[in-house]
C-alpha cells in the first residue's frame, strides 16, 4: 500500500507490479483504491509469470514514461533493479532485506522482551523484512529469558504457519540443520522436514548457541527461525548487532533509557525500537534501511520522495 500511496498523494500516476507468487494481493490493493473512487488509469497493476519477470521489470524501468522506481523485496533483486535504473539514470527507492537484531539487557522486563521478541520473530511466519532474526541476550539473564521466550513462542505460535512457497521452508530447514551440525541446539521446535506439515507449512524454530561460522548467523531466513546468542558487554552486543550486511530495523530491551539510547545510537539500522518489537513501522515517522537494506524513506518523508524540484525565476 505504502509503495503507491505517497506517489499518488504527490500527484503522480503509478503502476503496481505484482509479485509472481502472490499477484492477487496487489490486485486487492488496487481494487481498494478503485472502490474508494480513484479515477481509472491513476493506479494500474500488472501481473506476469516467473519466467517473464526479468524482461517485464527491465521493460518497465526502461520505459520513458516511468520517472522513478520503488522496490520492496530481496537485496539480491534490489541490486539488479538499482543497476538497471542507474543505466537509465532513474532514481530508485529501495527497501530490501534485513537481519534485525534484538538486544535483551540484564535489566530488561523479561516478560515484555519475550513477548515482543516472539512477535517480532514469528508474526507472518517471519516473512517480514523487519523480522527479528538474532536475539542478543545478556549472559546473566539468558536462562530466564530462554524459558520465558520458549513459553511465549509455544503459546502464541504453536501451530505451523504458511510460507509463500516451499523454497522458503527448505531454506529455513537448511539453515537450522547447518547450525546444529556446527554445535548449536534447538530450544523450540524441530528441524526435521518430515515433522513439518506438507508443502509450505513450517512451525517456529528457536536455535541457541549460534556462532559466526553458521549460515544462520548471517543469512536472512525470511521465515520462522530465530537465533539466540549470549553477550556480556555493550561493546559485544553492538559488534554482533552490526556484524551483518543489513541495517533495516532493530530492538533494545532495557529499563535504563540512557542505555537504550546509547545502544540505539550505536546500532547501524534505519530504526531502533526500545522495548518494542523490530516489526514496527509508524507512518508518521521515516522508514527505511541502511547498508544493504536499501536507501530512501517511506513515512513522513514519503511525499518528498515523489516530487521533483523545479526552479523558476522571473525578472521584471
Amino acid at each position: 500500500m505504502r509503495s503507491v500511496v505517497f506517489a499518488l498523494a504527490a500527484g503522480n500516476t503509478a503502476l503496481l507490479k505484482s509479485p509472481e507468487f502472490s499477484p492477487r494481493c496487489s490486485w486487492a490493493i488496487a481494487d481498494c483504491f478503485r472502490a474508494g473512487g480513484l479515477p481509472a488509469g491513476v493506479l494500474n497493476t500488472i501481473a506476469h509469470s516467473t519466467p517473464t519477470a526479468a524482461a517485464v521489470t527491465k521493460a518497465l524501468i526502461e520505459d520513458p514514461r516511468v520517472k522513478k522506481i520503488n522496490f520492496t523485496g530481496s537485496t539480491l533483486v534490489g541490486r539488479i533493479i538499482a543497476e538497471t535504473a542507474g543505466r537509465n539514470l532513474k532514481p530508485v527507492l529501495l527497501e530490501l532485506g534485513g537481519k534485525a537484531p534484538a538486544i535483551v539487557w540484564e535489566d530488561a522486563d523479561l516478560e515484555l522482551a519475550a513477548t515482543e521478541c516472539a512477535k517480532g520473530a514469528f508474526v507472518h511466519s517471519g516473512q517480514v523484512c523487519m523480522s527479528t532474526e538474532k536475539i542478543l541476550v545478556h549472559k546473566s539473564v539468558a536462562r530466564a529469558f530462554e524459558e520465558k521466550f520458549a513459553e511465549k513462542v509455544t503459546l502464541m505460535f504453536g501451530a505451523p504457519g504458511v510460507l509463500v512457497n516451499k523454497a522458503g521452508v527448505e531454506r529455513n530447514v537448511r539453515l537450522v540443520k547447518d547450525a546444529l551440525a556446527k554445535g548449536a541446539e534447538v530450544l523450540v521446535g524441530s528441524h526435521e522436514q518430515d515433522h513439518q506439515a506438507p508443502g509450505t507449512h513450517m512451525a517456529p524454530v528457536v536455535v541457541k548457541g549460534v556462532t559466526a561460522s553458521m549460515d544462520m548467523y548471517s543469512t536472512e531466513s525470511f521465515g520462522p527461525t530465530v537465533s539466540i546468542i549470549e553477550v556480556e558487554t555493550e561493546e559485544e552486543a553492538l559488534r554482533l548487532a552490526n556484524d551483518t550486511e543489513y541495517g533495516l530495523s532493530s530492538a533494545v530491551f532495557t529499563e535504563d533509557l540512557r542505555r537504550g539510547l546509547r545502544l540505539a545510537r550505536g546500532i547501524e539500522s534505519g530504526a531502533v525500537h526500545i522495548n518494542g518489537m523490530t516489526v514496527h513501522d509508524e507512518t508518521s515517522l521515516p522508514h527505511g534501511g541502511a547498508k544493504s537494506s536499501g536507501y530512501g524513506r517511506f513515512g513522513s518523508a514519503g511525499l518528498e520522495e515523489w516530487v521533483r524540484t523545479k526552479t523558476v525565476t522571473f525578472r521584471n
